[in-house]
């Protein structure tokens, strides 16, 4: 099996327009008390691709989720921004709204078929 973990949380902390996030989880945040914050994982890791008895090849599914009292327009801009600089395609954007902790939600998946270059 293939990971490409360590490249999306890369991509997405280096990226300059998610700077003022407080936080970059895995799965969700441990509270809302800082805010605004993102939280990533990974929905789907198919092999796709097999050369020589070993994976060369996968589809990425990845869910990248962002938490805000205010806006979150110009966030989602450079989330889309950073999983572009790694080839990923944006498959579904929703705009939701947590009732219970009165938080803007705003949750993205990205896909990207990969292939290993050093084979």
């Amino acid at each position: 099996m293939l990971s490409i973990k360590s490249a999306v949380l890369t991509a997405l902390q280096t990226n300059t327009s998610l700077s003022t996030l407080t936080g970059f989880y895995f799965f969700h945040p441990p509270d809302f008390t800082n805010l605004p914050a993102l939280s990533y994982f990974e929905i789907d890791n198919i092999g796709t691709l097999y050369g020589d008895d070993q994976e060369i090849g996968s589809e990425f599914v990845y869910q990248i989720d962002l938490w805000h009292s205010g806006s979150l327009t110009a966030l989602a801009m450079g989330v889309d921004s950073a999983m572009k600089t790694l080839d990923f395609a944006r498959i579904s954007s929703n705009d939701l709204y947590e009732q219970d902790s009165l938080i803007y939600h705003k949750s993205m998946k990205f896909r990207l078929d990969y292939s290993d270059p050093s084979f």
